[in-house]
C-alpha cells in the first residue's frame, strides 16, 4: 500500500493566500482614506477662503482715515528759495512770495588772547540777558578763568548762549552766538566785579568789550506783496494750511496749493485689487464645471454664498448715515461699481470729480465721518461701537483755561519800584524780575520770555485792557499754577499782590442725545450706553445749552470690518465652525483607521502564526508517510514466495 502526503503542502501557495487576505482587510481602510482625503481637501479650501479673507480685511485699514487724508499738494516755481508743506482742506490758489529775508541769531567775538588754556582772563560775575528774560548769572574763579574754563562755564549755565574759543591764526578769541534765531533773541552781557581783563567780555548797545559780528534779526518774505515777519525761518499761518521754510535771502518763488486726490484715489484702487482678489478666490472654491461635472470644494455651501453676497450688497448698496440731500450717497455714485463677473471696477476719473465737489461726504461713504450743526463743535472722532447716525449736543458747562488777573491796572508810567513775581506751575516754580518803571508791555515779554528759558510752556502772560493777565494755554482742570509778588496790590505794580494768586481750569460737561459723557479740557467723550458710544468732540468757546448736532456716517471700512469680523472670529465665526467641524471628522476617521489597521494587523499575523501551524503538521504527515512507504516498500521485498 502506498501512502502520500507531500502534494498536501507543496500545492498551497500560502503567501499568496495571507496577502490575498490581507488586501481585503485593507479595503474599508481605504475607503476610510479616501473620505479623509475628501475632508482634507475641503480644510485647505476653507484656509485659502480664511487667508484671503484675511487680506482683505487688513488691506482696509487705509480706508479706516481717509477723511483725514491729506486732500492738497503744494509747490513751488523755486525751490532754492523756500520749501513748503500744506494740509488738508487748505485753501487753493497761487500766492507770491518775494524780498525773502533769513533769520539769524547774534554772534560776537572777543580781542585777542594769547592762550585758550593758560592765562588767567580775570574773575568777577558775567551776566548774561537774552531778550527781555531773565539775567543769568556765570561766575569766574580762579579754577576757571582761561578762556576755555569762561566758555565751559557759560555753556553750562544754560544762559541761552553758546560759546566757543577760536583761533583766528595770530590769537584765541571767545565767540558768543544765541541758541535762538530772531530779534527777541538778541543778547547783552555785563560784567560786575570784573578783574583783569573779564571786564572786556561786556556787550551791550551802548558799550562793547567784544564785537559785533552778525545781529539777531527775524525772518521776513512778502506775501502777494504783504510782508510777514517770523522769529525763525520756519513760517506757519500767515497762509492758511501752509508752512513755509525760508531757505534764500532775496530769493522770490510762486507757491500754488492745488486739490491733490491721488492719496485717497490710491487708498481705494489699493481696496478694489484687494477686494477682488477675494472675490476671485470664492468664485474659485465654489465654481462647478460643467465638462467635468465637478464643482469647488466649497461649492454649495450657503456660509460662502451668503457672505459672498454681502460682500457685494455692500458695494452695490446705499451709503449708511450719508448727509440728507448729498449727490453721493452710494459708493456707485463716486465711480465704484459691480461687474457680471462678481467683481467691482473703479472709474478713477469720477472718483476724483466727487472728491473735488464734496470731499467730506465722499470720505464718508469709505470711512467713519462726523459733521457738526455748530462751529464751535468739532467731530474729532468714533470708537467701534459708534453707530451711524445724528445725534443732539446739550454743554451745561464749558471748558476754561487756568487764568489769574491782576486786581489794578498797570500804571501807564509802568510800575513804581523793582518788583518778583513767583510764578509756581506742578513742580516748576519760576522767579520774574521786573525792573522798576517797566511798562505793561515789557513786563508781558519778560514774563513770557522767563517762562520760556525756565522751560515752563504752558502759561502765556497777556495785555487784558490794561491788567497783567497769565493764563493757561490748554484748558481743563488739569491746568493749574498760581503767582504771588513781592509788592502790595495796590503799591502801583502788577496788581498780583503779596497774596498767592490760585487758578484752575474746568472741563467741559454735557450730554449727547441724553448719553453720558467724560470731558477732559475741551474734548467730551460719550461714555453711553447708547448708539452714540465711543463718539468724541471737541467743544470751544464759552456757550451753554443745545450746541446743535453731530451727524455720523457708517462708511464701506467699518461695515465690511464688521462682517469680515463676524466671519472671521475664533469662538463662533462661521469659518472656524467649519475647520472645527471638519477636522473633527478627520480626527474621527483616522480613529477607525487606526483601528481597522490595528485589527488587519492583528488578523494577518493570526493567519501567518495558523498557516505556520498547519505547514509543521503538514511536515510530519509528510514524514510519517515518507515512513510508511519506506516501511511497506521494505516489507513487500522480503515476503517469502509461495509455492
Amino acid at each position: 500500500m502506498s501512502v502520500s502526503l507531500s502534494g498536501l503542502v507543496s500545492g498551497i501557495n500560502v503567501q499568496q493566500l495571507i496577502s490575498n487576505l490581507s488586501a481585503a482587510y485593507q479595503q474599508p481602510i481605504m475607503v476610510l482614506e479616501s473620505q479623509q482625503q475628501s475632508y482634507q481637501t475641503t480644510l485647505s479650501a476653507w484656509g485659502t477662503l480664511q487667508s484671503s479673507l484675511s487680506s482683505l480685511q487688513s488691506s482696509m485699514s487705509s480706508l479706516q482715515n481717509l477723511s483725514s487724508v491729506n486732500n492738497r499738494s503744494v509747490s513751488l516755481s523755486n525751490n532754492n528759495a523756500a520749501t513748503a508743506t500744506v494740509s488738508a482742506n487748505a485753501a487753493t490758489g497761487s500766492y507770491s512770495l518775494s524780498n525773502i529775508v533769513l533769520a539769524q541769531s547774534q554772534s560776537i567775538y572777543s580781542q585777542d588772547f594769547s592762550s585758550a588754556s593758560s592765562g588767567a582772563v580775570g574773575t568777577g560775575t558775567l551776566q548774561i540777558q537774552v531778550g527781555s528774560g531773565a539775567v543769568t548769572n556765570v561766575a569766574i574763579g580762579s579754577s576757571n578763568n582761561t578762556l576755555d574754563g569762561i566758555a565751559s562755564a557759560i555753556n553750562t549755565a544754560n544762559a541761552g548762549v553758546n560759546a566757543a574759543v577760536v583761533y583766528d591764526g595770530t590769537g584765541y578769541r571767545l565767540t558768543l552766538t544765541g541758541t535762538g534765531t530772531g530779534a527777541s533773541s538778541a543778547f547783552s552781557v555785563t560784567t560786575s566785579g570784573a578783574t583783569g581783563s573779564l571786564a572786556n567780555l561786556s556787550y551791550s548797545s551802548g558799550s562793547s568789550g567784544m564785537t559785533l559780528s552778525q545781529a539777531a534779526q527775524n525772518a521776513g518774505v512778502s506775501i502777494n506783496g504783504l510782508a510777514v515777519t517770523s522769529a525763525s525761518n520756519t513760517i506757519s499761518g500767515a497762509i492758511p494750511g501752509v508752512s513755509l521754510n525760508l531757505l534764500q535771502a532775496s530769493g522770490s518763488t510762486t507757491l500754488q496749493v492745488s486739490a491733490s486726490n491721488s492719496a485717497f484715489v490710491g487708498a481705494v484702487q489699493s481696496f478694489t485689487t484687494a477686494f477682488n482678489q477675494t472675490m476671485g478666490t470664492i468664485n474659485q472654491l465654489t465654481a462647478y464645471n460643467a465638462q467635468a461635472g465637478s464643482g469647488g470644494p466649497l461649492l454649495g455651501d450657503a456660509s460662502v454664498q451668503g457672505l459672498r453676497t454681502q460682500l457685494l450688497n455692500l458695494i452695490s448698496g446705499q451709503g449708511v448715515g450719508v448727509a440728507s440731500g448729498s449727490a453721493y450717497n452710494s459708493l456707485g455714485s463716486v465711480g465704484l461699481g459691480l461687474t457680471s463677473s462678481g467683481t467691482i471696477s473703479l472709474n478713477t476719473s469720477t472718483l476724483s470729480t466727487a472728491l473735488n465737489s464734496d470731499f467730506n461726504s465722499v470720505a464718508g461713504l469709505f470711512g467713519q465721518v462726523g459733521s457738526t450743526s455748530n462751529a464751535n463743535v468739532q467731530y474729532v472722532g468714533a470708537g467701534s461701537s459708534t453707530q451711524a447716525g445724528t445725534y443732539a449736543l446739550n454743554v451745561s458747562q464749558a471748558a476754561t483755561q487756568a487764568t489769574v488777573s491782576g486786581s489794578a491796572a498797570v500804571p501807564t508810567s509802568g510800575i513804581a519800584q523793582n518788583e518778583s513775581l513767583t510764578i509756581s506751575s506742578g513742580s516748576s516754580s519760576v522767579v520774574v524780575s521786573l525792573a522798576s518803571g517797566s511798562s505793561l508791555a515789557t513786563i508781558v515779554n519778560t514774563i513770557n520770555d522767563t517762562l520760556q528759558q525756565s522751560g515752563v510752556t504752558g502759561l502765556t502772560a497777556s495785555n487784558q485792557n490794561g491788567y497783567l493777565e497769565i493764563q493757561s494755554n490748554a484748558y481743563g482742570s488739569a491746568q493749574s499754577f498760581s503767582v504771588v509778588s513781592n509788592v502790595a496790590a495796590g503799591a502801583s505794580g502788577t496788581g498780583i499782590g503779596t497774596s498767592s494768586l490760585a487758578a484752575s481750569g474746568t472741563d467741559v460737561v454735557g450730554t449727547v442725545n441724553a448719553e453720558t459723557t467724560s470731558g477732559v479740557g475741551q474734548n467730551l467723550t460719550v461714555t453711553g450706553p447708547g448708539n452714540a458710544l465711543g463718539l468724541q468732540l471737541q467743544v470751544m468757546g464759552s456757550t451753554t445749552g443745545n450746541l446743535g448736532t453731530v451727524t455720523v456716517s457708517q462708511g464701506l471700512y467699518q461695515q465690511m470690518n464688521s462682517l469680515l469680523t463676524q466671519a472671521l472670529n475664533s469662538q463662533n465665526g462661521f469659518v472656524a465652525a467649519a475647520q472645527n467641524g471638519i477636522a473633527s471628522s478627520i480626527n474621527g476617521l483616522s480613529a477607525q483607521i487606526t483601528t481597522l489597521q490595528q485589527s488587519a494587523s492583528n488578523q494577518t499575523s493570526l493567519l501567518t502564526q495558523q498557516f505556520a501551524a498547519m505547514q509543521s503538521q503538514l511536515s510530519q504527515l509528510q514524514s510519517i508517510g515518507q515512513y510508511l512507504n519506506a516501511f511497506y516498500s521494505t516489507g513487500s521485498s522480503s515476503s517469502p514466495t509461495s509455492g
